[in-house]
């Protein structure tokens, strides 16, 4: 990793802290220097704004919760399981990203960035789902479909699924992992089975 790369990681790491903790109104740029051990100037460098800094925090934010459901979809054969998998995991990084949800959606300046990212979100999860539901009608595993609905039936899940991850996060990240496990386990095979 390049050096440049190492400081602008450090300053996005120290302003998702404080993003979290403050809100994006309330935090500055001083700060976000102050909690690295850098000048203000070194911020500019790297960054031309606040706003700039919390776009990159809510990119890398997602980043790691696609890379995390990711490997752990990767660890498992067949669709069903991948399916249960990519549904459990996603949900409760989700919740456990709450706090960065809550300062998108409080920001009122920030309703075109959240609409923004959730959108670029949904097209990447979508094509994700597809590959899954694919992989699974090449198999011969899902036949209850043609080839050709399969992106509009992963549409329809994602916007059920969000709707549930929402639903988690509005009730202050509210999380039973033993139910989530069940009822995924009971709705997914009658759904693509």
């Amino acid at each position: 990793m390049e050096k440049d790369e190492i400081i602008k990681d450090e300053i996005l790491v120290q302003a998702q802290l404080l993003f979290q903790q403050y809100g994006l109104k309330k935090t500055t740029m001083d700060e976000i220097a102050a909690a690295c051990g850098k000048a203000k100037s070194t911020l500019y460098h790297y960054f031309k704004s606040k706003e700039e800094v919390f776009d990159e925090v809510i990119q890398m934010e997602m980043f790691n919760l696609r890379r995390h459901v990711k490997n752990k979809v990767e660890e498992h054969e067949g669709m069903i399981a991948k399916l249960n998998t990519y549904i459990l995991e996603f949900h409760k990084e989700a919740i456990n990203k709450v706090n960065i949800y809550r300062v998108l959606k409080q920001e009122s300046s920030s309703k075109e960035v959240a609409r923004k990212h959730f959108l670029k979100m949904m097209e990447f999860e979508q094509a994700y789902i597809v590959c899954i539901l694919e992989d699974g009608f090449d198999s011969g595993e899902f036949k209850e479909t043609a080839k050709e609905d399969i992106p509009w039936l992963a549409e329809m899940l994602l916007a059920s699924f969000y709707g549930l991850v929402q639903y988690g996060i509005e009730k202050d990240g509210f999380y039973n992992e033993e139910k989530m496990i069940r009822i995924v386990n009971l709705v997914t095979p009658k759904i693509f089975c």
